[in-house]
């Protein structure tokens, strides 16, 4: 009953505050495990809408191979491919190429875990030169219900992202963005889990954008 009231009071939040302004995000997480190594893989897809939906904004895949150096540190390389439409009419399309290279350091202090992900990227925009960016990210999670987060859990997820300018041509600003985000998790499985969120998102000297997102996390044991 705790859970239901909780994921219902955060579906009424949401709802209630960011009416038709909202962009709405779908997005998987996906990381295949295999047996006794410590490399895997990451495969990711997100689809963006300029509204909540029935405005495609863009379509993004990732893949990347990952190395645990250590239980708390592990290493990616990376490939993405991302599909973008501009809002309205007309879409105006165009691709991009990324290549990325990624640190993640995990701990936990008392039943907080904590991620830092640090990120560079070589981008590849269609009509566009060259263009490369770093990317910082503190991730949070606080188990509510469980203190081990595994099947039947429900937990907080919050995290903050900033991303700057490495090299880019069509800007002299540093800052490129940064991403707020608050959301509420279930465990459906101990290596399945499910995320509603509320992001916020400035770009560049742009207004503060309201972003709903739903997001799948997956772990594959093989």
């Amino acid at each position: 009953m705790r859970k239901l009231l909780l994921i219902s009071t955060f579906l009424f939040l949401v709802n209630s505050s960011f009416g038709q302004s909202t962009k709405g995000w779908l997005i998987y997480f996906g990381q295949s495990n295999f047996k006794n190594s410590k490399f895997n893989l990451h495969h990711e897809l997100q689809i963006r809408d300029h509204q909540v939906i029935g405005d495609h904004q863009q379509t993004l895949g990732r893949i990347a191979g990952q190395y645990k150096w250590k239980p708390y540190f592990q290493v990616s390389l990376g490939y993405a491919y991302g599909y973008s439409e501009a809002e309205g009419e007309p879409n105006l399309p165009f691709s991009e190429h990324r290549i990325y290279q990624e640190g993640l350091f995990s701990h936990k202090v008392s039943k907080l875990g904590l991620r830092h992900r640090i990120r560079v990227e070589e981008r590849f925009v269609e009509g566009q030169e060259f263009q490369s960016r770093f990317r910082y990210c503190l991730f949070l999670d606080i188990p509510l219900t469980n203190k081990e987060m595994n099947k039947g859990g429900v937990y907080l997820a919050f995290y903050d992202e900033l991303f700057l300018n490495i090299d880019n041509p069509m800007t002299e600003s540093l800052f490129d963005r940064n991403r707020a985000y608050a959301g509420l998790g279930f465990k459906a499985k101990d290596q399945l889990g499910l995320q509603l969120g509320y992001m916020m998102q400035h770009v560049g000297k742009s207004k503060l954008g309201n972003h709903l997102l739903l997001s799948i996390h997956q772990q594959i044991n093989w």
